[in-house]
């Protein structure tokens, strides 16, 4: 009896030792996965990080370059209108009294 007893401890060890043998080989290949998935979303991010900055440069470019062309049209119109006041200053003077006059009754009443 102490034989089989002998036998059965051996053997339970041996399988404990396959068990832990396998455990180890599988948290093995799931670290391995790990580190395959974290690159994986390293690469990713620093890709979508890339292609944000640089659509927030060309979007900050395009934005300076209509900005200019705007800023080019309004000085445009204001020399016009300037141009437009020097050679007929009634109208402009009708239209600000106009304004003044609005304003006084509209912030006047109650």
């Amino acid at each position: 009896m102490a034989i089989t007893a002998k036998r059965t401890i051996r053997a339970a060890r041996k399988d404990g030792e396959d068990i832990t043998e396998a455990l180890l080989d599988q948290i093995a290949v799931l670290r391995k996965e790990i580190a395959e998935i974290t690159d994986a979303v390293n690469d990713y991010s620093g890709n979508a990080l890339h292609d944000v900055q640089h659509n927030a440069v060309a979007l900050a470019k395009e934005v300076r370059h209509q900005g200019s062309i705007a800023l080019r049209q309004a000085n445009k119109q204001a020399h016009v209108a300037s141009k437009a006041v020097q050679e007929n200053p009634i109208p402009v003077i009708a239209v600000l009294g106009t304004i003044a006059l609005l304003s006084a009754l509209l912030f006047t009443r109650d």
